[in-house]
């Protein structure tokens, strides 16, 4: 089972160097085999900065994309997780959703307010639940 992500830093709200904790942390509780974030800064750590996240597909051929969105097609709560996944986030005023498998993680009003890395915390969750 392999598990990616690849992020957006959210330029012009943090710093990278700020949110590089706010992602790295979780990502690596949840054993998250590899981290990409676009666009490159300069940062680093355990994450591989990329010209754009779509960049992470080409380097994973072999993974399924799945974007998470706030407007995903299909709920979190019923989502089935694939085996070996590239899970894709936007950042504040860009989504970078296509066509494909895509989640949205609900909340009480569903007014996409949750940061990337809060949304992503709580898909990696239910799929440790889900795969266990």
């Amino acid at each position: 089972m392999t598990v990616k992500v690849a992020g957006c830093w959210e330029h012009g709200w943090l710093a990278p160097i700020t949110e590089y904790d706010l992602w790295a942390f979780p990502l690596r509780d949840f054993g998250v085999d590899e981290w990409y974030m676009a666009p490159v800064s300069g940062i680093e750590g355990r994450v591989t900065e990329l010209r754009d996240v779509y960049e992470a597909i080409g380097l994973n051929p072999d993974l399924a994309p799945v974007y998470v969105d706030e407007r995903g097609s299909v709920p979190l709560s019923v989502f089935e997780h694939p085996e070996n996944t590239l899970y894709i986030l936007g950042k504040a005023g860009f989504s970078p959703m296509r066509d494909g498998l895509s989640v949205r993680v609900e909340t009480a009003s569903n007014s996409g307010l949750l940061w990337p890395h809060q949304a992503i915390c709580n898909v990696l969750y239910d799929r440790m639940i889900k795969w266990r």
